[in-house]
Formats: structure tokens, sequence, C-alpha cells
């Protein structure tokens, strides 16, 4: 299955291509959300996401280019640069903001979020930042692989997760030959953040989730210098609901996670502070975001 990301315009302007979820692909293992944002001249209004809630996921920033900065209700407040991880578990709940604070030629990422399993999401709120120094990468014959969640090639990621999961970025080179086992429990897809590669004769672009057929190994054909990103896990247990900018079991518990929400009775973000001059904070798209 091959889908292209859907663009959506936030205020500001400022473009994503949401890959996940889709009315024709919910989720692929554990994760529930992907939204890939490739913009430049970003301006603090261009990239303003105010304080807003989350229960029940993680959420996972990862930069190509560019610099935000993370604000959260534990009073965690971290700057993420190309190649770092933002790894952040909302569990019972939690609040932050992600902001552009100084003008940024171009921000490239991705921001993914992982549905916890139902034991788990009630776990307490957590954020843990991870420097890009502590990945470990795999070199190839004209290609490189990070890996930021799961194992590859005998290579583990050091990020703790609640299920197996795989989240690898790989940068290729034009004619590369890609290949390496994968567990045939697992849920995988690839999207192409740059470039166009081959997946047993069938061509991915950029802006493209390919979901992945069962099997026990992974061969992509890189048919221009490109940039993938390989993601997924152990499917992810029902029950699973998926509402506004939060993960429970039934639709009852995401709306009353709502209400509170609105009645003020999620954490403060007593870090935050306001960088641009653009009023969106009543705004759902834009706090959908991230």
């Amino acid at each position: 299955m091959i889908l292209a990301a859907a663009e959506s315009h936030l205020p500001g302007e400022f473009v994503v291509r949401r890959a996940l979820p889709r009315r024709e692909l919910r989720r692929v293992g554990g994760f529930v959300f992907f939204d890939h944002f490739n913009e430049t001249n970003i301006s603090p209004e261009k990239f303003d996401v105010p304080p807003h809630p989350h229960i029940g996921l993680q959420t996972v920033t990862y930069l190509f280019d560019g610099e935000i900065l993370h604000t959260d209700s534990l009073d965690q407040q971290q700057l993420i640069r190309p190649g770092d991880v933002n790894w952040m578990t909302a569990g019972r709940a939690i609040t932050h903001s992600e902001q552009v604070v100084t003008p940024q030629p171009r921000i490239h990422g991705l921001q993914t979020w992982v549905g916890l399993p139902h034991k788990d999401r009630k776990t307490d709120p957590a954020f843990e930042h991870f420097d890009r120094s502590v990945l470990p990468q795999i070199h190839g014959d004209g290609y490189i692989v990070t890996v930021i969640a799961g194992e590859c090639a005998g290579e583990m990621s050091p990020i703790p997760t609640f299920q197996e999961l795989v989240y690898l970025d790989i940068e290729a080179n034009s004619g590369a030959d890609v290949r390496f086992a994968a567990d045939p429990t697992h849920e995988l897809a690839v999207y192409v953040c740059e470039g166009e590669i081959s997946i047993f004769g069938e061509t991915v672009s950029r802006y493209d989730l390919a979901k992945l057929s069962d099997g026990d190994s992974i061969a992509v054909e890189v048919k221009a210098d490109s940039r993938f990103v390989i993601i997924g896990g152990e499917p992810l247990p029902e029950p699973t609901v998926i509402y506004w900018n939060f993960i429970a079991d039934t639709i009852g518990e995401a709306k009353q996670a709502m209400i509170d929400w609105e009645d003020g009775k999620f954490p403060a973000v007593p870090l935050y502070k306001k960088y641009s001059k653009a009023d969106n904070s009543d705004n759902k798209d834009v706090m959908q975001m991230l």
C-alpha cells in the first residue's frame, strides 16, 4: 500500500504533510501519527504551537534541519537540534509547547506519536532528550542507517520503549542497495522524505508512505539520492481510540480528557513564554500538529 501524505496548512501558512493517521491506514505498529515538515524562512510567528495536552501516547520529535524549543508541564525545557531526539511520554497527562525562538532558514523534520499499550497509558508523564551522539549508526555501501528506536543489524538504540518499536533514519546515495533482516511479527512502513526509492519493483516517491507486506527482510533500491525512514514494530492491541491529542481505551475516556482540558484541569507549563505575536491559543489545528 502506497499513500501520498496529505498536505495541511497550519496557521502562519506552515505546511505539514500528514502520513498517519489515514482512513486507509490508521497506524503502523505503535505509530499512530506521522507529520513531515520542510519549510524555509521560519519566524517565531510561523511556527508557534502553544501549550496543549496529551494522554496515552509518546511524542517523538526528530529534526534534519533547524531548531525547535520544547517546554512542558514537568518544567522541562529543551532545544532540539538536527539528529537529536525529543521523546516525551504523556502517560496519564502532560501539557507541552513547541516553538521557534529565533528566525530559522529552514525547519525540516518529523513529528510522530507512539500509542502506549493499554497497561501503560496511565504511566507517569516523562521527558527525555537524546543527543545524536548516543544513537548507533550502520555504515553500508552508499548508505548510513541511524537507529532511533529498536534494533537493526545488531545495533540497538539506547532509547527505552514500552513496546517493540522500529524507527530508522536512512541516508542513501543513488544506486545504493539497502538490505537487512526484519522481525516477521512487526508491522513496518517506509516514508520518503527526500529522493526516490524502489521496493520490490514498486516506486516510492518523496512524501509517500509505503506500508510493507509481511516478511523477514527489507530490500530497498535507491533510485536517487534519498533520505527515508522506516517505522513500525509490534502491533498496537485494541482497544485503541485516537481522538484529538489523546490515545484512550474508549471514546468516552478521550472526550472526558477534552472536557478536563477545557476546564483547566491539565497541568500548566510554568516556563512557557510566547515568542511570537500570533494569537493561536484557541486553534485546535495547530495544537494537533505536535
